[in-house]
């Protein structure tokens, strides 16, 4: 069983509601970054939520609504006996696993390659754990991450 979890809320909200458009990235980014700062998350775990963030938020704005209107919910919390930062995207679009998406042949050079296929592999590399479920007509993708610390408190 997990330990305390702390959910970290924007602007008084427990997620943050973004419209699924490329340029609302910019929004969360800002967000995660205050996270990171207020829990002192050294620069390489930084960096890798970001990434991943992107990755994630870049396919539900590209894909999950071919009409182009829609929404991403991302919640942020802290498992504190882990050490593990979770952070929970959950969209209404066309439902999709991105987990069944086989990995990629990186020994095919890149120019004979097709193109994409490397956004989830690398989000899969970055993180501890990637995980998937269809519920209630939305797609919930958790991203878990064990994270360090600087020395400050968090």
């Amino acid at each position: 069983m997990s330990g305390e979890m702390r959910k970290f809320q924007y602007y008084g909200e427990e997620a943050l509601l973004l419209p699924a458009k490329r340029e609302a990235f910019a929004t969360l980014k800002e967000w995660l970054l205050s996270i990171a700062e207020e829990m002192a998350l050294p620069a390489r775990n930084r960096k890798q939520l970001l990434i991943a963030a992107d990755e994630i938020f870049t396919n539900i704005a590209s894909y999950g609504y071919p009409s182009g209107e829609g929404t991403a919910r991302v919640s942020v919390a802290f498992d504190m006996e882990k050490r593990e930062l979770i952070l929970t995207f959950s969209d209404t679009g066309i439902a999709y696993n991105p987990l069944e998406v086989p990995a990629p042949d990186l020994s095919i050079p890149l120019a004979e390659r097709e193109a994409g296929g490397l956004g989830i592999f690398l989000v899969r590399k970055l993180m501890d754990s990637v995980e998937y479920r269809r519920e209630n007509g939305c797609n919930v993708l958790i991203l878990k991450k064990a994270v360090g610390s600087d020395g400050r408190n968090a």
